[in-house]
C-alpha cells in the first residue's frame, strides 16, 4: 500500500517528468495545407495517390478530377516546386476534402517522425513528448482513425486505437493524406479524420532504383548526437510468367533528449469556512500566520524540478513483392514492421509539507505576496520535507502488418479488388522509482510572480547531507498491452458510358480485433532505511543556467536505476510485481460492413458539379471483460498495526452489440477552370478505447492514519457508447498557378455521446466497518458537444519578382476552432471548458527560397492555450492548461548533384519554453525546456 505522501509525489513526479509538451519540429519540415511532394504519379506510380481504406485508390476519381489545359502542359518541374505542385494537384482533383504531404525524394518525408511532418497542415494541431511530436488533433478532436495504404495500423495500448505517430520513422512513407470528411467507402471509427500513410511499391519506379541517406543530429540541453540512416533499393523484371518487382525500404534512427521541468505542485484552498472541521483549522491557523485572517486564499502544496535524460531507437522495414502476370491482374504483398524502444531516467526533487500536515506551514512574519483573487505568488515556509526521486522509464513497441491485395479488371468497366490484412501488435512498459524522504527540518522561499518560478530550499547541514531524511522507499510498475486484427474486404467498381452517373462502387469488409492489456500497478515497497548508494545531483546547468534554484543536492544513484534489475538486487527486492485479475483487460470486437457509393458528374450544366453519395452500415459486436479488487486491511488478535488482509476479485464481463447507418455526401462545383467549391454532408462514429471500456477497478483499504485524507483510483466504463457526429464541411478553392492557391474552409461538427473523462467521488466501506472517500477517474457520455471553425491556407513562388528574387516563396495557414462540451470539473474557479487538447487557433508562417543549387526555408508554428486534461491526480480536480506557444525552424539544402545533396537543419532554435497552469494562469504548473537540434543530412539517389 502506498503512503498518502509516496502516491502524492508519485503524481507529482509525473508532472515534472511525465507530461512533455515542446516539440522539436525539424526544421526541413515546411508542408502547409498540401506540402513538399513529388511530381504527380504517373499511371504506374499510383501508391502516391492512393486513398485511405481502399487500395483500389482514388486514382479513377481524381482521373475524372478536371484541370486546366496549361497545368497540364508538358513541364519537368523538380524541387520544392515540384513538391508543391504535386501536393496541391492532389488536392485539387480529389473527391473529398483531402490535404496530402508527399515526400521531395525517395525517404524524403520531410520529418523526424509522421506527427511532426503533419505539423504544418491546416486544421491540425500536435502534442509532443519529450521533444518530439507524439499524437495530433484534427480540428480539434483526438478521435483520429490511422491507416496503412489504406488499411488498419495501430500500437497496441489500452489508451489508443490508433498509431502511435512517434513511432514509425518518416523515411519509410511515400506520403500522407488528411482526410477532413469521409465518403462511403471509407472505413469509420473517427470523428475529425483520417490519416493514411503511404509506403512505395516496386511498380512506382520504371526500374532499379536506390537511395540512401544518413544524418548526425547534435542535442544541446542532451550535449550529444545521434546518427540516423535509411536506405531504399527497388527493381523490376519481366519474366516467363509475367512481370515481378521487388521493393525493399529500411530506416534506423537513434535520437537522445534531455528535459528541465520546474513544477508548482497543486494548489490548496485556505477556506475559513470550509465545512470539514480538521481542514478548517488547519486552514484557519494558515491565514492567521499569513495574516489574512477570514478571506479565502490559496497557497501551493509545494514545489519541485525534473532533470530527464532519455534515448529513441526507431527501426522500420517495408518489403513489398508486386506481380502482373497479365494486363488485367495485379497482386500485392507487403510486410511493414516496426520496432520502437523508448527510455529515460530522471532526477525528481521536492520540497513538500512535513509528514501528517495537510498544507505547507507559512513562517509567521515572512513577506508574503498575494494575487488580487487571494492567489498566492511568493512567500516562505517552514517545516518543509525534502523528497527525491530516481527513476527508469522505458517501453518497447512493435507492430508488423502483413497485407495482400489483387486487382483484378476484367474488362474496361469492371474493377474487382480483394484485400486481407493481418496486424500484430506489442508493447511492453516499465516504471521505476526509488523515493527518499526528508525529515520536514527544512524551509522554502518561493516566488512564482515571474516567467519562470524561482526557489531556495535550506536545510541543516545543506542539501547533501545524508541526515536530511529519515525514510524511503520503492515503486515498480510494469504493464503489457498486445492487439491483433484480422480483416478481410472485397470491393467492386463498375464504370459506365456517358450520363450523369460515371460509376457505381460496393464492398463488404469484415474485421476482428482483439486487444488485451496488464499493469501491476504501483507496488509499493518501505525500505527498512534511506539506501547508502547516493550522489549528488548536478543541477548547475539546469535550464540552461537561467533558473534561479538551489543549487545541488543528494539523491539515489542515477547509474543504479538505470537497470532495472540492479535496483532490484541493490535494494533487497527478491521479485517483480506480479499482474492480478483486476490489472488484466480484454476486449473483443467483430465489425460486418457494408457499402455503396455512387459517383456522378454533371458538366452540361451552367456550372459544372461532380461528387459522390454513399451509404456505409456497420455491425458492431464488442465484449470486454475485467475484475472489481478490493483488498482489506485487519488487525491481528493481538492487537497491534493494520496489516493487510485477504483480497476478493469479482469478475465483470460486458458486450454490446449495435448496428450504425453512416450517410455521406462530397459534391463540387466548378466556377471556373481555376474556381472551385466544395460541400460535404457526413455522418461518422468513434468507438471508446480498451482504457476507456474497462471495468476493472483496483481498491486498497488505506490505513487509519490516512483514513481522512482522499484516496485516488480509477477505472474505464464498459457502458460507454460509441460517439456520433454529424458533419458539414465547405470550402472554396482557388489555384491560380502551378504551385500557388489559396483556399477557405469551414466545418461544423455536432457530436453525441461525447466521452469526456471526470472525477467522481465514492465512499467505500470495508470490512472493519472503515469508510473512505475515494476520487475516481472515469469516463462518461456527456451528452452532446459541438465542434465549429474554418482555415485559411496560401502558398505561393513569386516568379514575377527580378533576378534572384524570383527564387522565394511563401506558405501560411491559420486555424479556427471553437468547442462546447459540459465540463466534468467539479471543484475550483473554472467550469466551462473546451474539448481536451483543443486550441482555438494556430498558424504556420513559412518561407522558401529554391534557385540554383540552393533550397532554404524557415517556418514558425504557433497554437494558442489548450486544456491538457480537465481534471485529475495531482492536478487538485482542477482543468490544467497549456499556455500559448510558438517554435522556430529553418533549414538550407545544397543540391551539389543531380544525385548528392547536403542540408542543414535547426529545431527550436528559439528555445521555446512551454508552460502548463492549474485552471487559473496565477496558478502554474510546469515550464519546461527541451533541447535545440542541429543536424546535418547528405543523401544520395540513383
Amino acid at each position: 500500500m502506498i503512503d498518502s505522501a509516496a502516491a502524492r509525489r508519485v503524481r507529482g513526479m509525473h508532472l515534472a517528468t511525465g507530461t512533455s509538451v515542446v516539440a522539436l519540429l525539424l526544421g526541413w519540415a515546411m508542408p502547409a495545407s498540401a506540402q513538399t511532394a513529388t511530381p504527380v504519379p504517373t499511371a504506374s506510380e499510383q501508391s502516391g495517390t492512393v486513398a485511405p481504406s481502399a487500395e483500389e485508390g482514388v486514382a479513377g476519381a481524381q482521373a475524372e478530377g478536371t484541370t486546366p489545359a496549361q497545368d497540364q502542359a508538358d513541364i519537368v518541374v523538380t524541387g520544392v516546386r515540384a513538391s508543391l505542385q504535386s501536393a496541391q494537384n492532389i488536392k485539387r482533383n480529389s473527391a473529398q476534402i483531402v490535404d496530402s504531404i508527399v515526400a521531395e525524394d525517395i525517404g524524403k518525408l520531410p520529418d523526424r517522425n509522421i506527427a511532426e511532418a503533419l505539423q504544418r497542415i491546416s486544421g491540425i494541431q500536435i502534442q509532443r513528448n519529450y521533444g518530439e511530436g507524439s499524437s495530433v488533433a484534427i480540428r480539434g478532436l483526438t478521435q483520429v482513425r490511422t491507416e496503412l495504404n489504406g488499411r488498419d495500423i495501430f500500437t497496441a495500448s489500452a489508451n489508443s486505437s490508433s498509431l502511435s505517430l512517434e513511432d514509425v520513422p518518416s523515411e519509410l512513407l511515400a506520403g500522407i493524406d488528411v482526410y477532413k470528411n469521409p465518403s462511403a467507402d471509407l472505413i469509420e471509427d473517427q470523428l475529425s479524420g483520417t490519416i493514411n500513410f503511404r509506403t512505395r511499391k516496386p511498380f512506382d519506379f520504371s526500374g532499379f532504383k536506390v537511395s540512401a541517406a544518413a544524418t548526425n543530429t547534435y542535442y544541446d540541453l542532451a550535449r550529444k548526437s545521434q546518427p540516423t540512416a535509411s536506405l531504399l533499393v527497388s527493381n523490376r523484371w519481366n519474366t516467363g510468367i509475367g512481370e515481378f518487382g521487388l521493393l525493399v525500404s529500411a530506416s534506423y534512427q537513434k535520437t537522445v533528449f534531455s528535459q528541465d521541468t520546474i513544477s508548482t505542485e497543486p494548489f490548496e484552498t485556505l477556506d475559513p469556512n470550509d465545512p470539514d472541521p480538521i481542514i478548517r483549522a488547519a486552514s484557519l491557523a494558515a491565514l492567521s500566520s499569513l495574516g489574512r485572517t477570514g478571506q479565502v486564499t490559496t497557497i501551493p502544496h509545494g514545489t519541485g524540478i525534473g532533470q530527464v535524460n532519455g534515448a529513441r531507437r526507431r527501426f522500420g522495414i517495408d518489403a513489398s513483392l508486386q506481380w502482373r502476370p497479365t494486363d488485367t491482374l495485379e497482386i500485392t504483398g507487403e510486410l511493414f514492421r516496426n520496432d520502437y524502444k523508448f527510455r529515460y531516467d530522471d532526477f525528481s526533487y521536492f520540497a513538500e509539507p512535513a509528514e501528517g500536515a495537510l498544507n505547507v506551514v507559512p513562517i509567521p512574519g515572512a513577506a508574503f505576496a498575494f494575487g488580487p483573487n487571494g492567489d498566492f505568488q511568493s512567500g516562505s515556509f517552514r517545516d518543509i520535507r525534502l523528497a527525491a526521486n530516481t527513476s527508469l522509464e522505458k517501453r518497447h513497441s512493435t507492430t508488423t502488418d502483413y497485407s495482400l491485395n489483387a486487382k483484378w479488371r476484367p474488362s474496361a468497366s469492371l474493377t474487382i479488388t480483394a484485400d486481407g490484412q493481418f496486424v500484430d501488435s506489442k508493447t511492453n512498459g516499465l516504471r521505476s522509482i526509488v523515493g527518499l524522504n526528508g525529515v520536514g527540518n527544512a524551509t522554502l522561499v518561493q516566488d512564482i510572480s515571474g516567467d519562470i518560478p524561482s526557489f531556495q530550499i535550506t536545510a541543516p547541514g545543506g542539501l547533501e547531507n545524508p541526515a536530511n531524511y529519515a525514510s524511503a522507499f520503492y515503486l515498480d510498475n510494469l504493464s503489457n498491452s498486445r492487439g491483433k486484427d484480422k480483416t478481410g474486404r472485397l470491393d467492386a467498381e463498375y464504370k459506365l458510358d456517358g450520363g450523369v452517373l460515371q460509376s457505381i462502387k460496393v464492398g463488404a469488409r469484415y474485421a476482428d480485433r482483439s486487444s488485451r492489456s496488464s499493469d501491476t500497478g504501483y507496488r509499493y515497497t518501505g525500505l527498512n532505511a534511506v539506501p547508502a548508494q547516493l550522489e549528488f545531483g548536478n543541477f548547475s546547468k539546469f535550464f540552461r543556467g537561467d533558473a534561479d534554484l538551489f543549487g545541488n543536492a543528494l539523491l539515489f544513484s542515477r547509474g543504479i536505476t538505470r537497470d532495472y534489475g540492479t535496483t532490484l538486487g541493490t535494494l533487497g527486492i527478491p521479485t517483480t510485481p506480479s499482474y492480478l485479475p483486476s490489472s488484466t483487460s480484454n476486449q473483443s470486437q467483430k465489425t460486418y460492413t457494408g457499402y455503396a457509393t455512387a459517383f456522378f458528374k454533371a458538366d452540361t450544366l451552367p456550372v459544372p458539379i461532380d461528387g459522390n453519395i454513399g451509404v456505409r452500415v456497420v455491425r458492431t459486436k464488442l465484449n470486454v471483460d475485467g475484475f472489481y479488487q478490493q483488498t482489506d486491511l485487519v488487525t491481528p488478535v493481538a492487537g497491534g498495526p493494520q496489516v493487510t488482509g485477504p483480497t476478493t476479485f469479482v469478475p465483470i464481463v460486458s458486450s454490446d452489440n449495435y448496428t450504425s447507418v453512416l450517410p455521406s455526401l462530397n459534391l463540387r462545383a466548378h466556377l471556373t477552370e481555376k474556381m472551385q467549391l466544395r460541400l460535404a454532408l457526413s455522418k461518422n462514429i468513434s468507438r471508446p478505447t480498451l482504457s476507456q471500456l474497462n471495468p476493472s477497478l483496483n481498491i486498497t483499504e488505506p490505513g487509519i492514519a490516512q483514513i481522512r485524507q482522499e484516496q485516488y483510483t480509477s477505472g474505464g466504463n464498459p457502458d460507454l457508447k460509441p460517439m456520433t457526429s454529424k458533419n458539414l464541411d465547405a470550402s472554396a478553392e482557388w489555384y491560380f498557378s502551378r504551385t500557388g492557391s489559396l483556399t477557405v474552409a469551414g466545418f461544423y461538427k455536432d457530436i453525441s455521446d461525447y466521452i469526456q473523462t471526470g472525477i467522481s467521488q465514492r465512499n467505500v466501506t470495508f470490512t472493519d466497518g472503515q469508510t473512505a472517500l475515494y476520487n475516481v477517474t472515469s469516463y462518461s457520455n456527456v451528452s452532446n458537444a459541438k465542434v465549429k471553425g474554418a482555415e485559411v491556407a496560401y502558398q505561393q513562388f513569386y516568379d514575377f519578382l527580378p533576378g534572384p528574387l524570383a527564387g522565394l516563396g511563401a506558405q501560411a495557414n491559420f486555424t479556427f476552432v471553437d468547442s462546447s462540451a459540459p465540463s466534468p470539473a467539479t471543484e475550483g474557479p473554472v467550469r466551462q471548458l473546451p474539448l481536451q487538447g483543443l486550441s482555438k487557433y494556430n498558424y504556420n508562417l513559412i518561407g522558401i527560397y529554391e534557385r540554383g543549387i540552393i533550397s532554404a526555408r524557415v517556418a514558425y508554428n504557433w497554437r494558442s492555450k489548450y486544456l491538457r486534461l480537465t481534471s485529475g491526480n495531482g492536478s487538485g480536480n482542477l482543468p490544467v492548461f497549456q499556455k500559448a506557444s510558438g517554435q522556430f525552424d529553418a533549414s538550407i539544402t545544397a543540391n551539389v548533384t543531380p544525385h548528392l545533396s547536403l542540408t542543414l537543419n535547426g529545431v527550436n532554435l528559439l528555445n521555446t519554453i512551454q508552460q502548463t497552469y492549474y485552471g487559473l494562469e496565477s496558478r502554474p504548473r510546469d515550464s519546461i525546456a527541451n533541447d535545440r537540434q542541429i543536424s546535418g543530412v547528405a543523401r544520395i539517389t540513383f
